[in-house]
C-alpha cells in the first residue's frame, strides 16, 4: 500500500547526497560518527528515516547491524534492493516503522545506537518528536545513545543572505512555532525547526546531553547550494573554518543543521 509520502521520501538522501554543500556536512556527521563508533559496547543500530539508505550501506561497512527504519515503504524498498544489488553480504534488514508506536515489542532486540540524519526529526510534529524521545528508551540497551541531526530554528547564514536582498519572509521563515510548507521533488511536504534546548527539554528525563555540534556554521546551509556549485575553492576553505566552530556549542543555535547526541541514564 502506497503511503502519503512515498512519492517523495525516495529521493530525500540523493538530494544531498551529490551535492557539494551536502557532502561538506555530511563529512562532519560522518568524522563524528566514525569516533563514537568505536567507543559503543555492542553492534546492533536503529536507523530512523533512513531515505534512500546511503547511512545504513557506511554503517554496514563497519561491521554494525543495522535495522533501517522508515515512515515510507517506498524508501524500504530502495534500501532492499541496493542491498541485495551488491557483491558481498551487508548486516542490513530494513521495514516500515510508525513512529507513534515504538515501544519494546516493536523490534526482538535493544539498541546501542539510535541514529536519524538530515531532516528526520524535522519532519514530525512537536508533539510526535517528543513522543519519540520518550519511548525511545524502551529499545535502548542501558548507557545507549541517540544521535540526531535537525535543522535548526535560527540560520545566520540563510538570514543574512535573504536580509541582503530584501526578502524578509524567507530570511524570518525558520522562526516559528508552527510547521512551514516546503517543496521535494516538486511536492508540498511540512518542516519543522527545532533548536537544541527543544530537543534537550523532551529528552532530559531519560537522556544527558554527551554533545551538540554546529552543522553548517561557516559553511552555507543547503537552501542556498545553488550559489556554491561552481566555488569548491570557497567551500573548501569555508570547511576549513568549520572545523573551528566544531567544538563551539553555542554555535549550534544559528547554524543550518546541529547535531545533539544523548546517552541513556
Amino acid at each position: 500500500m502506497a503511503l502519503p509520502f512515498d512519492h517523495i521520501d525516495v529521493k530525500n538522501d540523493t538530494l544531498l547526497t551529490p551535492y557539494a554543500v551536502g557532502q561538506f556536512q555530511r563529512k562532519i556527521v560522518w568524522d563524528y560518527l566514525s569516533q563514537l563508533a568505536i567507543t559503543l559496547d555492542g553492534f546492533e543500530i536503529l536507523e530512523l528515516n533512513v531515505g534512500s539508505g546511503d547511512d545504513a550501506l557506511l554503517f554496514s561497512e563497519k561491521d554494525f547491524n543495522i535495522v533501517a527504519t522508515d515512515i515510507s515503504e517506498a524508501t524500504q524498498q530502495v534500501t532492499t534492493q541496493r542491498n541485495t544489488t551488491l557483491t558481498f553480504q551487508r548486516n542490513i534488514s530494513s521495514q516500515y516503522l510508525d513512529l507513534e508506536g515504538i515501544n519494546e515489542t516493536v523490534f526482538h532486540k535493544k539498541f546501542d545506537l539510535i541514529f536519524s540524519n538530515f531532516g528526520g526529526i524535522n519532519s514530525m510534529s512537536p508533539e510526535v518528536a517528543q513522543k519519540l524521545f520518550q519511548r525511545i528508551p524502551a529499545i535502548l540497551k542501558p548507557g545507549g545513545r541517540i544521535v540526531a541531526l535537525a535543522m535548526s530554528r535560527f540560520c545566520l547564514w540563510e538570514s543574512l543572505y535573504f536580509l541582503h536582498r530584501f526578502q524578509f519572509k524567507k530570511a524570518f521563515r525558520r522562526w516559528t512555532n508552527t510547521d512551514v510548507k516546503g517543496y521535494l521533488n516538486n511536492q508540498q511536504c511540512k518542516t519543522w525547526f527545532y533548536s537544541p534546548g527543544q530537543i534537550g527539554a523532551w529528552s532530559k528525563e531519560r537522556f544527558k546531553v554527551k554533545r551538540i555540534i554546529p552543522v553548517g556554521i561557516a559553511l552555507p546551509p543547503l537552501s542556498l547550494e545553488g550559489l556554491f556549485t561552481s566555488r569548491k575553492k570557497l567551500l573548501l576553505r569555508l570547511s576549513s573554518i568549520e572545523q573551528r566552530f566544531k567544538n563551539i556549542s553555542l554555535c549550534s543555535r544559528m547554524s543550518d543543521n546541529f547535531l545533539i547526541d544523548l546517552q541513556l541514564i
